[in-house]
């Protein structure tokens, strides 16, 4: 475990500080389920009486991946707005406490700091104006008593050493002796910072949250172990129904249940732009449209494999759950592609017609069937298992690979010949053709035997 007693957070060329905050970072054991690990702590933690102190844990994220629109980086998010900051604050608290007593499927949190005590300095500018001294003055004057100035330097060797400067941090600790520090005009005349100057002690914000330039209060949720994203916000939306929030404070929609609905609105489409994709490269392979859509008839079996091990597995729907479906969409028609190619082959060379071809396709094309798929399915079967250090963030994409792809194996070798058999004979019918079933190659005709010369009768005059 690795602890920060001050806690600052460095990601590419931004540094946020907070002398109030202190964060660790837990490496667990391998193959330790963390939501468990998370909801067993935070139990004990809610038994300890910590005054004023708030203990957050929170899963490990993959830096710099997001995979949610939501403002804070959150399983889930309640969002209030309003222009009255106290009273946002008083409706923020009172929404807290509600999903903290009642809320079961995820627990939550602030997602900033609480209100912190500060010395707050008001310029009186009238007065200021009058000694000829402006904002930047008092600026300049706090910032060398309480971080100290940089004169000059001290040379030592081959490098530059800084001076700094400042005042001891005994003689300004409160706001009478800050109200001390001297001042000089342009006219040289020594003044206090109390005379032209407020000062007073008050609390601020521990950060400012802001959504289209409105000030929100934003509350963070992370799902209880076993819960799914849809059961939680139905909750939250129960809840807040029955909670009656101050005049001109609001709730904005929900970005986890935004990114939610898009994520599922972009699997038909992506599934389907897919399948038109492979549909199309095959009708212009084929030259024609029935047997591409013989093959295409293998995407529903694919897709009911999928989501019965979804279900299997209490999978929620998410974004690697939709690349998973679309990687199955160019891998489930393999199969279906060559055993209808062989039955083609089979028809032109040999002239039979295609219940032959297909019967005769099928089992020449078992073993190689068998083999490719038995492999890509052996080969996912580790990632639907979650095995591994973050075998959990893609183990969704494994299963509906897995599932998806052994089903429509096994009904492939059924389904597919039937279908074959089926379109061509409907296709066929239509257009005033030949059944499927008694189409058949030109029979050779039969060559006239040659005849025996006729006697010739005698000519009798």
């Amino acid at each position: 475990m690795y602890s920060q007693p001050l806690a600052a957070f460095l990601f590419g060329s931004n540094t946020s500080e907070n002398p109030l905050r202190s964060s660790s970072t837990i490496t667990l054991k391998p193959k330790t389920n963390v939501e468990e690990y998370i909801a067993r702590v935070t139990q004990e933690f809610n038994k300890l009486n910590l005054v004023g102190i708030r203990l957050r844990l929170s899963p490990g994220e993959v830096r710099g991946l997001i995979l949610s629109n939501s403002p804070v980086r959150s399983e889930i998010d309640v969002i209030l707005q309003g222009e009255d900051t106290e009273a946002l604050e008083r409706a923020g608290q009172q929404v807290l406490e509600v999903l903290e007593e009642q809320a079961t499927l995820a627990s939550y949190r602030p997602d900033a700091d609480s209100r912190q005590s500060e010395i707050q300095v008001r310029l009186d500018r009238e007065r200021a104006a009058d000694l000829e001294l402006n904002i930047q003055d008092i600026g300049d004057v706090l910032a060398t008593a309480i971080e100290g100035a940089v004169p000059t330097q001290l040379q030592r060797g081959n490098r530059l050493v800084d001076v700094r400067v400042q005042l001891d941090q005994d003689s300004i600790r409160r706001p009478s002796q800050i109200a001390r520090l001297p001042l000089f005009t342009e006219s040289n005349q020594l003044v206090r910072l109390g005379d032209v100057t407020q000062i007073a002690t008050g609390q601020a914000p521990g950060e400012i949250q802001r959504i289209n330039q409105r000030q929100v209060f934003i509350i963070a949720g992370t799902l209880n172990e076993g819960a799914s994203l849809g059961q939680a916000l139905d909750e939250v939306d129960q809840m807040m129904r029955d909670i009656e929030l101050p005049p001109g404070i609001s709730r904005l929609p929900s970005a986890s249940a935004q990114s939610n609905r898009e994520i599922q609105a972009a699997l038909p489409i992506l599934g389907g732009l897919a399948a038109f994709l492979v549909f199309v490269v095959m009708a212009v392979q084929y030259n024609s449209l029935v047997d591409p859509l013989v093959i295409m008839f293998t995407l529903p079996l694919a897709l009911a494999g999928g989501i019965w091990g979804l279900f299997v597995t209490q999978t929620a729907i998410g974004a690697t759950v939709i690349v998973g479906a679309v990687l199955l969409v160019g891998i489930v028609v393999n199969n279906a592609i060559i055993m209808i190619e062989l039955a083609n082959q089979i028809r032109e060379q040999d002239g039979v017609n295609r219940r032959i071809a297909i019967l005769k396709a099928a089992p020449q094309r078992l073993r190689p069937i068998l083999m490719t798929t038995i492999t890509t399915v052996l080969g996912m079967f580790p990632l639907a298992l979650g095995l591994g250090q973050g075998g959990e963030f893609l183990q969704p994409l494994g299963i509906v690979v897995f599932s998806g792809l052994a089903l429509a194996t096994v009904l492939t070798l059924f389904i597919i010949p039937c279908f074959y058999l089926l379109l061509h004979d409907w296709v066929g019918r239509f257009s005033g053709g030949k059944p499927a079933e008694v189409d058949s190659a030109p029979q050779p005709t039969a060559l006239a035997e040659p005849r025996a010369p006729a006697e010739s009768i005698p000519h009798r005059d």
